[in-house]
């Protein structure tokens, strides 16, 4: 099997348990303006919320209501709770010689935050955030400059994530992908629409990315 050397590890949804944290953060606004919707129906939001908030009839009151979701998720994301085994995985990422960034559309001050609260910042060689680059994933942007910042290259580097923005910059960038896919993503994300953008491995189990990295 091919072996890894930089890994690049998206942050929310991925590591870190933040989505049910925007799932409550954009209801909130949403349903004190007589808007309810399911819990799929804002998840299809994210990344494109405020696009969203404007086909939902809120055209006005776009930078209103992302400032509150904001605001209300700005209180939770430090901390969140992680994914079981992720700072496990990542010691033993440490311990075996790979060299790690964090690639996420989440602010640098938010990411910073949460690794502090979890004492995780010595886990990781580079962090590449929202503020960090001009063009964002699906972008290949971001992952080139986490290559670039940890002065790796693209064919022993592997992006893992658990979106299809995740696996497009992956393959944008030339990298193979990892979609990490555990039971209770299922309310956030269709399965079957994740696979067909054909992420090189699947896993549900965030433990199983050791076999893969090598």
């Amino acid at each position: 099997m091919k072996e890894y050397r930089y890994i690049l590890l998206d942050w929310d949804g991925n590591l870190a348990k933040t989505l049910d944290v925007w799932l409550e953060a954009c209801r909130i606004p949403l349903e004190k303006r007589g808007l309810k919707l399911s819990d799929t129906e804002i998840a299809a939001s994210f990344g494109l919320f405020e696009e969203q908030v404007k086909k939902w009839g809120f055209a006005d009151e776009v930078d209103a209501i992302a400032n509150e979701a904001d605001e209300i998720a700005a209180k939770k994301l430090p901390h969140v709770e992680l994914y079981p085994d992720a700072l496990e995985v990542l010691g033993r990422l440490k311990e075996s010689g790979k060299l790690t960034a964090v690639v996420t559309t989440s602010m640098h001050s938010q990411v910073k935050d949460a690794l502090n609260s979890h004492n995780m910042l010595r886990l990781f060689d580079a962090i590449v955030a929202w503020d960090d680059t001009t063009a964002h994933k699906p972008n290949a942007e971001p992952l080139e400059k986490a290559l670039e910042k940890l002065g790796g290259n693209k064919e022993q580097a592997i992006m893992v994530g658990d979106t299809e923005k995740d696996i497009l910059a992956g393959q944008n960038a030339g990298v193979d992908t990892v979609l990490f896919y555990p039971a209770e993503h299922t309310k956030f994300y269709s399965y079957d629409k994740l696979v067909s953008h054909k992420p090189t491995y699947v896993i549900d189990d965030f433990r199983k990315l050791i076999d893969i990295v090598g």
